[in-house]
């Protein structure tokens, strides 16, 4: 299957946008605008985004532009898939929660992007296609509906953001991951300043956390590229910490904490009957992946039932696989 793609970009497209284009073929068809786009009619540029099947966002050092927000934004409007393409010094933040994926670049080692942008070849084309075979968007949305999804996002960060508040209001929260280390580095904000606030702010809270059991703390090293012994010295640094918490606002049995015997399969946390879910992959840590929110529905076979049940309230409970 062949995908045709507009391409946004800073007008004029530079040699780095031309490279990528050329990297992108035969699979996908990128088709830059190449006429001027200042004066140019919002229908024409409208007409040009609904008859692809999606829009791929190009950014170099060159930058972006007012033109690459708005044709974000028109094929967001046309359900049209957005994913970006970037050197690592320019910015996404303002077109993130828009897009499906993204890969990044260096200026200095743009053919080095090519096996990236192969991965990203296949997510659009599957993309495109799932679209294609789902039936109409007010089907899809009902689907997701039914089975308590929120939202999608590109990232954990971006899923917490919206998530944060859920986290602020309600009283019970389930963790599930290696360690805490993910909320620093998938999140911006360290573990142990949202725990303890958390507990401080909240006297009806509880707080469970499932990690991962040191002896199986390698197995995830070496796929994700991470130093030998990093993972496991991020649990000990994560039971230290959160000892120090539960000491210094004596919160007890407020907060407990277990290992499971198992590397997780997804990152979950777990704020009353809302979740957020992100996935971890086999080559890359969960950080790197995509995060959904959900919620619980009227259904106990919903996203929300079987995670809490599978992915948390049975291995907590397990006394073979899981110890205090």
């Amino acid at each position: 299957m062949k995908v045709s793609a507009f391409v946004s970009c800073k007008f004029p497209p530079d040699d780095s946008v031309k490279q990528i284009c050329e990297m992108l073929k035969p699979d996908i068809i990128p088709v830059v605008s190449t006429d001027v786009k200042v004066g140019s009619l919002p229908e024409r540029l409208r007409d040009r985004i609904a008859s692809q099947d999606c829009l791929i966002v190009i950014l170099t050092k060159a930058g972006g532009s007012e033109w690459v927000q708005n044709e974000v934004g028109i094929a967001f409007a046309l359900r049209k898939p957005v994913f970006a393409i970037y050197e690592e010094s320019a910015t996404i933040s303002g077109i993130q929660p828009y897009l499906s994926t993204y890969i990044t670049f260096t200026e200095n080692n743009i053919a080095q992007a090519a096996t990236h942008i192969n991965g990203l070849k296949t997510a659009i084309i599957n993309k495109v296609e799932t679209i294609n075979t789902s039936g109409s968007p007010e089907e899809l949305l009902e689907d997701l509906k039914k089975n308590g999804v929120i939202n999608i996002y590109p990232d954990r960060a971006s899923a917490f953001r919206v998530f944060q508040k859920k986290w602020e209001r309600e009283h019970v929260i389930k963790i599930v991951g290696s360690s805490m280390e993910g909320f620093q580095r998938g999140i911006g904000i360290p573990a142990d300043k949202l725990i303890l606030s958390k507990l401080k702010d909240d006297p009806e809270c509880n707080i469970q956390i499932l990690l991962t059991h040191e002896n199986f703390a390698k197995h995830r090293e070496q796929p994700e590229n991470e130093p030998e012994g990093y993972i496991l010295r991020q649990i000990k640094l994560t039971a230290d910490m959160l000892a120090d918490v539960r000491d210094k606002i004596k919160a007890a049995s407020r907060l407990q904490w277990r290992y499971f015997k198992g590397a997780p399969t997804c990152f979950m946390i777990i704020a009353g009957p809302f979740m957020l879910l992100n996935p971890y992959l086999y080559m890359k840590s969960a950080i790197h992946n995509f995060a959904m929110v959900v919620r619980k529905t009227d259904s106990p076979f919903d996203i929300y039932n079987r995670y809490l049940e599978n992915h948390f309230q049975s291995a907590w409970d397990h006394p073979g696989l899981t110890v205090p």
